[in-house]
């Protein structure tokens, strides 16, 4: 009679799983930390799923470390869980964030990357020394012949705020010339605009937008080409007042701008400059045929994440 316990060469070997299986599973995994570490179960797993796409997660928050720390900390709002990373790479550099799971990085010496802090894929970026402000990254640069760009908001001569762009891989960046076809005249400035400043950029519906604080849109043209510039798409809304801090998002398939309302209160000091609080957001929605704006009360069911890098929005059933 056969025993019926199992010896440990009758047990399938998991190192021979068949890859198409193997990637199908991959596939379900819920977070990259599952996927990092079934690729590192063996040597056959990590050649088969060499290639295969990670799932970062829309909302990774990752929370301020003292700044001697190599260890960073990352809150995953779809697990509710909490993981901590060992990331050298990130020693002295500042850090802007995306829905994508990158990051943009900018050390001391004005070098700038790409960085996944889970996969630690990196790309660089041309180095700078600008005075960063903000640094947006357009598209995930993984995904098949992605156009990534990465849009950055710095601060040039006399403050005027600026827009510079580039690839993975470039070795300069170049900045976007500003027309306002409504003043008529077609000379190139330093890259300003105008009197206001740059706020945000946009990857939407295959092209590329930004905004000044003035609350106009102005398209991003030639990208690809030797003379890139940005031209005036849509004017400001009704009634709306230059000087705010504007941030662009696709809602449901349309171009919107949102808007801190501001509230300044007299700190008592004879210095110019009052503290500001913001009191609310003004939404808007752009008709992008009539150029026209609808003021909107509500994002449905939307949550909007914004702040000095990207601005997107999820659908808060996804995070309950």
């Amino acid at each position: 009679m056969l025993s019926k316990e199992k010896t440990i060469a009758d047990v399938p070997s998991w190192a021979n799983i068949l890859d198409d299986v193997l990637r199908r599973i991959a596939s379900l995994a819920g977070s990259p930390r599952h996927h990092i570490r079934m690729t590192a179960v063996c040597r056959s797993w990590r050649a088969s799923l060499a290639d295969q796409k990670i799932n970062f997660p829309a909302i990774c928050l990752m929370l301020q470390e003292d700044d001697t720390s190599d260890n960073h900390c990352f809150y995953s709002m779809l697990e509710e869980i909490f993981d901590e990373l060992d990331l050298p790479e990130l020693r002295e550099w500042r850090y802007w964030g995306s829905p994508f799971g990158w990051l943009v990085t900018h050390d001391l010496n004005g070098e700038i990357r790409l960085f996944n802090p889970f996969s630690r894929a990196s790309y660089p970026l041309p180095k700078s020394s600008w005075c960063i402000e903000k640094l947006i990254l357009s598209i995930n640069p993984k995904e098949s012949n992605s156009n990534c760009i990465v849009f950055a908001i710095y601060w040039g001569f006399l403050d005027r705020g600026r827009i510079g762009f580039a690839k993975p891989g470039d070795l300069a960046w170049r900045t976007l010339i500003y027309h306002d076809d409504d003043d008529g005249d077609d000379d190139e400035d330093d890259g300003g605009g105008g009197g206001f400043l740059w706020d945000d950029a946009i990857y939407f519906k295959c092209n590329f937008y930004g905004c000044l604080n003035s609350g106009e849109i102005f398209l991003f043209q030639d990208l690809n080409g030797a003379h890139p510039k940005s031209v005036k798409f849509a004017s400001r809304p009704p009634n709306f007042h230059g000087g705010r801090t504007c941030y662009l998002f696709d809602l449901d398939g349309n171009l919107c701008m949102t808007c801190r309302d501001p509230f300044d209160v007299d700190d008592g000091n004879d210095d110019d400059e009052d503290i500001g609080y913001t009191i609310k957001f003004v939404i808007f929605k752009l008709d992008m045929d009539t150029k026209s704006w609808e003021k909107i009360y509500s994002l449905g069911d939307r949550s909007l994440f914004l702040g000095n890098c990207c601005t997107f929005t999820v659908a808060a059933a996804d995070y309950p």
